[in-house]
């Protein structure tokens, strides 16, 4: 009996367990230690050494606090050896007992448990979850630990690459490796899960403890893995001193920064906000702010490449894939908020606004004839022609009732002067008797009044025609056989029931992308583009294409980066910041400016001079304003006859035309003087 309990205490810990396969709720390993390695004190001093820790690990600075209870994330894993278990139940009952124990100061800080344990794999879902704050991981092994890591605790739903993770490693076997283990360690959380804000207990011994955290972004050697002591726990008590191991973690926040790190951004060519140069843009310029202001430095590549969407397998393409994949730490080219999107990556605070809609070809400016008709509406011209027709049967009525000269008085005749006093030219009757004096006073003044009217809408009508009907709506491009599309991401938003027709029809291959080459097939009218109003803002075609009053979608933008990113902090506050003192503000009214009065200016600075008029016979293809356009150009060629002459009189109206004529100006034919 002596002997069996002799061999019992020297057997090496971590070694063979003792497991019950029978009954299928024992699943606890129970190993052989010795003596020292077991009782009260040891796990003791385990949980007080992660407590003592903790409150200074997870203390967060004043100016970054959240005003809500921040959440608490432990674990409870099974298959742990001792002291690893026992540490991992007492501290899980020390913090759930601390809500309730009186000797706590009154100025504690509560925190909203969670607990995820190793046994269920599926989570059950109960609506919108925070994220989780901080983590707090026992374990006795680099597999146990990325085993955890992998199949329960990124796969919950408050999963928070992010937060800041504090995990106990007690394993009697590793107790002469902490670098090498501890190196081990940070190295998978940054390079499986995007984990940066680590703290590391290691068991040295069986009661003492080596702080350790990943100094990976430091200002001094930045993006180099390195493992860094900030202290010890000797007995339960922070070594040398609680207030020097606070001191050496406020070095290590205050060092955890981007000054002096290189980041790698991936940019979509999307102009105005990345251009092809990979230089300029409304983008580039926030995030030239940002890294003046946080002394970071950026690797910069820009491509064709869109953004990319989720392929249903948990896999993405396009800029997001690189991202997925760890070659960019952010991307950038007017991406706006998706929910697929946001449920894999982090999105950073939005900045600039942008709207969608549609652009199609741009109507025909109408013919000159048809833009001279066009200056009144038809029911206004009908009156006018009604107008002519009563004056020319009043005046008829006149002259046979009253005392006028017989030669006067034949239809014909006080039809063509009606019809030339209504459009201003002189006629060759004048009338003798008062009451046709009168009439025809009055059917002067109304033909000024019509004439002037006419004329000031008719010189502008000469520079500006003005257009055809104009395809203003989606379903008249349909009708009229257009195709349509657009980017690949924007064609979700027309899945829903009343937009279905537009999401089957829609088209996203490289033809209906937003490009320069494809805005020419726009101007044609070969396709009708999906395409935000910045880009075709300060495109060469913006006014040569048309864009549809209504807006398809607003969004604001943002960048995208990996969710995990350890300084979206800081550059969200750059960002608000921005936005609080209108700088963002004024770069979007400075573009908004520059491309719409400077360049406007800067296109009529070539044909500054003033524009010529030139009256071609285009103006004249109906014949029934023919009269209107010469107006001004009637000639008689023959002095008023005597009122008793009988002989006809022969008028001769002049109105010529030429191509090559100054502006509102017309050539006068030779032999006749045209005042």
């Amino acid at each position: 009996m002596d002997l069996l309990m002799l061999l019992l205490v020297w057997l090496p810990v971590g070694g063979d367990g003792i497991v019950n396969p029978s009954n299928e709720s024992a699943n606890m390993v129970i190993y052989m230690l010795p003596p020292k390695e077991m009782g009260f004190h040891i796990w003791e001093v385990g949980v007080d050494c992660l407590d003592s820790f903790a409150q200074i690990f997870f203390f967060r600075n004043p100016l970054e606090r959240l005003t809500r209870a921040y959440n608490l994330m432990t674990t409870t894993v099974f298959n742990l050896s001792v002291p690893a278990a026992q540490i991992q139940i007492g501290f899980s009952k020390r913090i759930n007992e601390a809500i309730s124990d009186p000797t706590m100061p009154p100025e504690r800080e509560f925190y909203q448990l969670r607990v995820i344990s190793d046994i269920v794999k599926t989570s059950k879902f109960f609506g919108e979850l925070l994220l989780a704050d901080n983590y707090v991981i026992v374990v006795d092994s680099v597999q146990g630990l990325n085993k955890l890591m992998r199949d329960y605790v990124s796969k919950s739903r408050s999963w928070n690459p992010g937060a800041r993770f504090l995990v106990l490693f007690h394993n009697a076997q590793l107790r002469d490796k902490p670098w090498g283990v501890a190196s081990k360690i940070f190295n998978d959380l940054m390079t499986n899960f995007y984990v940066h804000r680590v703290a590391l207990l290691y068991a040295n011994s069986s009661t003492d403890y080596n702080i350790l955290v990943n100094d990976y972004y430091s200002n001094v050697d930045c993006r180099t893995l390195s493992v860094q002591s900030v202290g010890q726990c000797q007995n339960g008590q922070l070594y040398p001193s609680p207030h020097a191991v606070h001191v050496a973690m406020l070095d290590y926040i205050s060092g955890f920064s981007p000054r002096n790190c290189t980041f790698y951004v991936c940019a979509s060519i999307a102009a105005p906000f990345v251009e092809e140069d990979c230089v300029l843009g409304l983008e580039m310029r926030i995030l030239g702010f940002m890294r003046n202001r946080l002394n970071f430095m950026t690797n910069q590549t820009c491509s064709r490449e869109t953004r990319g969407e989720h392929q249903g397998d948990g896999n993405f393409n396009g800029l997001l894939a690189k991202l997925s994949d760890g070659e960019c730490d952010f991307i950038m080219g007017g991406f706006y908020p998706d929910n697929e999107v946001t449920d894999y990556f982090w999105g950073s605070d939005c900045y600039l606004q942008d709207a969608h809609t549609w652009f199609a070809k741009l109507a025909d400016r109408r013919p000159a004839w048809q833009a001279m008709v066009g200056i009144f509406a038809l029911s206004t011209w009908i009156s006018f022609l009604l107008a002519l027709v009563l004056s020319w049967l009043f005046w008829y009525a006149l002259v046979r009732i009253l005392p006028e000269p017989e030669f006067y008085q034949q239809l014909s005749l006080t039809g063509i002067n009606a019809l030339g006093v209504t459009i201003g030219v002189a006629v060759q009757e004048r009338p003798i008797c008062d009451a046709t004096r009168l009439f025809f006073l009055a059917l002067t003044l109304y033909s000024i009044n019509l004439v002037a009217t006419y004329t000031s809408k008719m010189i502008e009508t000469f520079q500006y025609p003005g257009y055809l009907h104009q395809l203003d709506d989606l379903r008249e491009v349909v009708a009229a056989g257009i195709p349509f599309g657009g980017e690949e991401e924007c064609r979700d938003w027309f899945e829903n029931d009343d937009d279905e027709w537009i999401f089957k029809a829609y088209n996203s291959s490289l033809q209906f992308r937003p490009r320069t080459e494809n805005l020419m097939d726009v101007e044609r009218g070969m396709r009708c583009i999906l395409s935000s109003r910045m880009y075709i803002m300060q495109n060469k075609y913006a006014d040569d294409i048309f864009a549809f009053p209504q807006n398809i979608f607003t969004s604001p933008m943002q960048l995208i980066m990996k969710a995990g990113f350890p300084f979206m902090f800081e550059m969200n506050t750059i960002i608000r910041n921005m936005r609080d003192m209108g700088i963002i503000n004024k770069i979007d009214s400075d573009f908004r400016f520059n491309n719409t009065y400077l360049n406007r200016i800067s296109k009529m600075r070539p044909n500054f001079a003033a524009t010529v008029i030139v009256l071609t016979t285009e103006h004249m293809r109906e014949d029934v304003f023919f009269g209107n356009l010469c107006q001004h150009q009637f000639s008689f060629g023959q002095k008023v006859p005597s009122i008793g002459n009988k002989a006809s009189c022969r008028a001769s109206i002049v109105c010529s035309l030429t191509e090559s004529a100054s502006p509102y100006s017309l050539a006068k034919p030779s032999g006749l003087d045209i005042p």
